[in-house]
């Protein structure tokens, strides 16, 4: 025997090896846990937002379809022929239109949330309506127009427009 006390140090430092795994370990485990909770609740957070912003949007439509419904019923009786004409023509116009008031029918209030017209482009059986809310929010309408030009006869779909890159943000 070379040395009596190696094999006992020997055996203790093997001992001592084969118990201080499990603290490593543990502390690697409840690490991954967390780092997965803290993934896992990421995701809930940024899907709750889409589901918010989907949301608004939708209310946005909604506000801006009902302004668009708003100026073809305002679109009837006299106003109906300013149809014809772009909307910057319509002051220079309004006495080929006996009656007619542009400001009648490019302004309103639809659920406490007041609408102005921005442009009117019409076309050959079709026009072009731009809206905006009071917050900012425009859309853009493609209208149907019988032969004449003087009637409303649909609304497409809400397509909703962003902001100009000149405008300053509200």
């Amino acid at each position: 025997m070379l040395f009596p006390g190696f094999r006992q140090r020997l055996s203790v430092t093997r001992q001592l090896r084969a118990t201080g795994f499990a603290l490593p370990l543990a502390l690697s485990a409840s690490a991954v846990l967390l780092l997965s909770s803290a993934s896992i609740h990421t995701l809930s957070l940024q899907g709750r937002l889409h589901l918010q912003s989907a949301i608004e949007r939708e209310k946005v439509a909604d506000q801006l379809r009902s302004a668009a419904q708003a100026f073809t019923t305002a679109a009837t009786g006299a106003e109906a022929c300013l149809l014809l004409w772009p909307s910057v023509d319509w002051v220079s116009r309004q006495d080929s239109c006996s009656g007619a008031e542009p400001s009648s029918l490019f302004k309103g209030i639809v659920a406490d949330q007041p609408w102005q017209g921005l442009s009117w482009q019409p076309a050959p059986l079709f026009g072009d309506l731009r809206l905006q809310l009071a917050d900012g929010s425009r859309a853009s309408f493609r209208v149907e127009l019988a032969a004449n030009g003087t009637q409303i006869l649909g609304l497409s779909d809400v397509q909703l427009v962003g902001r100009d890159a000149a405008e300053p943000l509200s």
